[in-house]
């Protein structure tokens, strides 16, 4: 009986650390708190190291650590403000070879969980949101052709924005970061696709445009690209930080 209760026990406590040993780990792996006068990091979450088997993130604050290592969205991660901007880090590991972004992603998860000491847990939420959603007409984003290049940038009218080869999620991920809501696309358009739309009256995070007569996202999505816009509420499921030390621990 004994000798099923420790080996219950052991069970348990690996189950409950969730980061036991033989996780998949980095070879070496260095963290430590940015130089204030480093250059400012991206807007996305991102290893900034294309070599095969090498991370790098330089100057990010831990939300986006959290983020690439999850696969999140800005909105499926809550936690303590700070991580949102207060301190800045530098990471930089190595894997013990190629490594697809997937097991690379496994190796930061258990990376930071050591280094900050994190505890965590899921949980779904019930969230304003934006839904964008089939439209009643004609659709009017076209399939990518396989020999595109794909692109993102200004188009005419002035204020639109040109979306070639983009899956749309890529559209929504940029409403996202634009709206006061989060954007979810529940448009069952799984393909890549060239659209353009004008967006001259859309600020950004939910401010008004610098041309307040243009004319609503609400408005050019059903006339640009032939789907809809809507307000909702949507169960979200959340990364949840419960606790995270500041300054990581020793390299």
């Amino acid at each position: 009986m004994r000798i099923f209760a420790l080996a219950g026990l052991a069970v348990v406590l690996i189950t409950a650390n969730g980061w036991a040993a033989n996780k998949p780990a980095f070879e070496a792996a260095s963290i430590h708190i940015a130089d204030p006068g480093e250059a400012g990091p991206g807007d996305i979450p991102r290893n900034m190291d294309s070599s095969p088997g090498h991370f790098a993130m330089r100057n990010v604050p831990l939300r986006y650590c959290l983020e690439w290592a999850w696969d999140l969205k800005d909105y499926e991660l809550s936690g303590p403000d700070w991580i949102k901007s207060e301190n800045r880090y530098d990471i930089i590991a190595n894997a013990p070879g190629p490594t697809s972004d997937d097991q690379m992603r496994l190796m930061l998860r258990n990376l930071l969980m050591e280094r900050f000491q994190m505890k965590i847990h899921r949980e779904s939420r019930n969230l304003d949101v934006y839904v964008l959603l089939p439209g009643k007409g004609e659709l009017r984003v076209k399939e990518a052709s396989a020999d595109e290049q794909t692109s993102l940038g200004a188009a005419e009218p002035k204020g639109s924005v040109k979306f070639t080869k983009q899956p749309i999620s890529r559209f929504t991920f940029m409403l996202t970061r634009r709206l006061d809501k989060p954007t979810l696309d529940e448009t069952g358009l799984k393909g890549m696709y060239d659209f353009t739309i004008d967006l001259s009256g859309l600020g950004f995070n939910g401010n008004p445009p610098q041309d307040t007569s243009a004319p609503s996202v609400f408005t050019t999505v059903p006339q640009n690209l032939g789907l809809r816009l809507e307000a909702a509420k949507r169960p979200v499921d959340i990364l949840v930080v419960d606790h995270a030390e500041k300054v990581p621990t020793a390299n």
